[in-house]
């Protein structure tokens, strides 16, 4: 009987999901995005190569959450006779390999990273709802321009993240932990540098033109390249990460099972709800809420907050090199690092 009702709540979860996913695929169309506000200038732009790539993206993520969809529907109809496989018993036996004491922090709503996180988003209100009375026009320019404060910040935070990355790397005894965290300071550091474009207005040289033709801002970079595909990108990755993931890890014994042997850290509860309000906080939320503010823009905003949550991420999986200490999971049978 306790089997049956496990099932079903395995299934019931796995159809919420398909329904969500659903609905969201026949929202993402083109003409509903530019009615609400969101991707319209990417998809309204003069600039054709900007304009295709947005249309393309949408059609794509259209596609991938219609997958995603029937995926879950038939997760949902085959989650009780899925659970009853040697396969899956198995797995939800073993439970995580993540320390105890890593679990037990990501469980918490409130801590020292999802303060920081929120400290920033405080700042962040402050500054859309006050900045244009504290500071000067030019002080607004310089923060916001290209290598203004707000994109040096999150340059600096972003090298920061790699380097404790690679840090804690050495200091890991599971080899899953050690490779993730090793690909995080590189995949952290390719963030610092094309934050940076590499250097190119520091050091003053030209933009191959090659290079040019298909970069919408004519940078050295390749997150500008084929209009905003891999700022969109982000956005996405960002939001999954730090919100769709830690929702599967509780609530998926699989999902659980395949990320800690996979070394992936995730936020803690607390921070993975900070990193849901980075993620909205997009200008056609911040218009609705605070008027359009002169000067202001909102993505290097948005960049700058996504650099610290991401950093917070890593800070947190300090508590992976505790796994040295002993016991892993929340299995029912607990572990020990060999």
């Amino acid at each position: 009987m306790l089997c049956y009702r496990f099932s079903m709540k395995g299934a019931i979860i796995y159809f919420f999901l398909a329904v969500v996913f659903l609905v969201a695929a026949t929202l993402v169309t083109p003409e509903h995005l530019i009615s609400i506000g969101v991707m319209d200038q990417s998809l309204t732009s003069e600039n054709l190569l900007t304009r295709d790539t947005a249309l393309a993206t949408v059609t794509v993520a259209q596609t991938s959450v219609f997958a995603f969809a029937a995926f879950f529907f038939v997760c949902a109809l085959a989650m009780p006779q899925i659970e009853k496989t040697q396969w899956y018993q198995r797995r939800e036996k073993e439970g995580s390999c993540f320390p105890v004491q890593y679990e037990e922090n990501q469980r918490r709503v409130i801590n020292v990273t999802a303060g920081l996180a929120f400290t920033g988003l405080c700042a962040a209100i402050f500054y859309i709802s006050f900045g244009t009375q504290l500071f000067r026009p030019l002080t607004l320019v310089w923060i916001n321009q290209e290598d203004g404060f707000l994109e040096t910040l999150s340059a600096l935070i972003l090298l920061a993240a790699s380097l404790l990355s690679l840090g804690l790397s050495l200091r890991m005894p599971s080899s899953a932990n050690r490779n993730m965290l090793l690909f995080l300071a590189v995949l952290f550091f390719v963030m610092f540098g094309e934050e940076v474009s590499w250097g190119q207005r520091l050091l003053s040289f030209e933009t191959p033109e090659q290079l040019s033709q298909v970069n919408v801002q004519n940078e050295v970079n390749f997150h500008n390249m084929f209009g905003y595909l891999f700022d969109h990108l982000f956005i996405l990755c960002f939001f999954l990460w730090g919100c769709v993931v830690p929702v599967l890890y509780w609530s998926s014994p699989i999902w659980r099972w395949h990320q800690s042997r996979l070394g992936l850290p995730f936020p803690s509860v607390g921070l993975a709800i900070a990193m849901l309000f980075v993620t909205l906080c997009q200008h056609e939320i911040t218009d609705v809420l605070f008027g359009s503010v002169p000067g202001l823009r909102v993505a290097e905003l948005r960049e700058t907050l996504s650099a610290l949550c991401l950093f917070l991420i890593v800070v947190e999986a300090r508590k992976l090199s505790e796994a040295a200490t002993g016991t892993l999971g929340l299995g029912r049978n607990r572990q020990t690092v060999q």
